[in-house]
């Protein structure tokens, strides 16, 4: 029993980043198409929502997120 109490503050961290990595995609698809884009800023609640209705609507924004959080990494480690 103890194991998965260990795991529970875990989950929350996971699945703050993922609202995260979401919203940091979003903005940056906004930003590249000049707010043109069809991904919507949701709340968070919105987006747990949105997420348990459909898995691939948010995959975009969600793994630009990713890329855009790597490639700043990748940056300060280039210049440092």
């Amino acid at each position: 029993m103890s194991i998965f109490l260990e795991f529970i503050p875990n989950l929350f961290v996971a699945l703050a980043f993922d609202f995260v990595l979401y919203i940091t995609g979003a903005g940056v698809l906004r930003v590249i198409s000049f707010g043109l884009s069809k991904h919507q800023l949701h709340s968070y609640s919105e987006y747990k929502e949105f997420k348990g209705k459909s898995n691939n609507g948010y995959l975009v924004p969600y793994v630009t997120g990713i890329l855009f959080y790597a490639l700043i990494i990748i940056l300060i480690a280039w210049f440092n």
